[in-house]
């Protein structure tokens, strides 16, 4: 399909997959025909919109009119106005995550050609969903997935695991709710100028945190995800990865307190044939927040996926 050239993308919809209206963002493929998709999973908090400038960069770079980018925000992680996420009071478990993105994936699958060959990225938490849609849908055409700084195992005992976990356990989720209800109240330019004057976040991230993050079902949902991960997110199923190694890119960053060194050194001890990276510029977890790191992994991103284009 032929867009306009004065179209800008990202497309933002609300994609209905088994009757939730999900947050997307869309960077089509210039010709119909033959397409890998890349589908971005993002992490915790799950608002897709964080990175719409590190898969901009992405696709922008991206030779290949074959490539389609979809992004997608978790259940519960997004203020739609326009939808009935609106309204949406559920509390999603990390199974119910992972179910929406096989869910998603079926999606993507029933309505493209057979032959679509699909890209998982995922980041933090996003990377082991990621490697969950792989271990349900083995057969759906999933050619590659590239797990950057990711929570594979054990991230109840890492440095911000063990602090989230306490803070999980202390702090009821109404809590929560509550102080996003009340952050909600103040006006738009109160609320950037302070969630500024303390996370010194700037740009795309600022917009997102500010307006969409620190709404009250949001919130809630942002922990009761982060207390499902605690509990879930434990021992690595070594049988899993043996099997499919060859489909995955995993990168790691030297003083990540998600993801720390020794989960890189694990990895290299037990995958030695693995494409496993230790970042060289000691990049932070949270890349999404910085210009300059979103530019750095898109365009390391973009190079692996162009090897992956180049097998069409």
């Amino acid at each position: 399909m032929r867009f306009p050239n004065t179209l800008k993308f990202p497309l933002r919809a609300a994609w209905d997959i088994k009757g939730y209206p999900t947050e997307t963002l869309v960077w089509p493929a210039k010709q119909s025909v033959n397409k890998t998709i890349l589908f971005f999973i993002p992490g915790n908090p799950g608002l897709v919109e964080y990175y719409t400038p590190f898969l901009q960069r992405i696709y922008e770079n991206s030779p290949s009119p074959h490539l389609e980018i979809i992004g997608v925000s978790h259940k519960g992680h997004s203020v739609n106005y326009r939808a009935e996420t609106a309204k949406d009071t559920t509390l999603y478990s990390l199974e119910d995550q992972i179910q929406h993105k096989i869910d998603c994936l079926d999606t993507l699958a029933e309505e493209n050609d057979q032959g679509t060959r699909f890209i998982l990225i995922g980041h933090s938490i996003g990377s082991y969903i990621s490697a969950e849609v792989l271990k349900k849908r083995p057969e759906q055409g999933i050619i590659r997935v590239i797990a950057l700084f990711p929570t594979l195992r054990d991230i109840g005992v890492t440095p911000n695991g063990i602090y989230i976990t306490k803070l999980v356990n202390w702090i009821p989720t109404s809590a929560f709710g509550i102080a996003g209800s009340l952050v909600s109240w103040l006006s738009p330019p109160l609320r950037q100028f302070l969630v500024e004057s303390f996370t010194k976040q700037s740009g795309q991230g600022l917009e997102v945190t500010a307006h969409q993050l620190l709404h009250s079902s949001v919130l809630k949902n942002v922990i009761t995800m982060a207390r499902f991960e605690m509990d879930t997110v434990k021992d690595l199923d070594h049988d899993f990865y043996n099997q499919h190694l060859e489909k995955f890119i995993i990168y790691y960053s030297e003083n990540d307190k998600w993801a720390p060194r020794d989960h890189y050194d694990y990895m290299m001890d037990h995958f030695e044939k693995g494409n496993i990276h230790l970042c060289e510029l000691n990049i932070p977890h949270a890349f999404c927040l910085e210009p300059k790191h979103n530019e750095y992994m898109a365009d390391k991103v973009g190079f692996w996926i162009q090897n992956d284009l180049h097998k069409e």
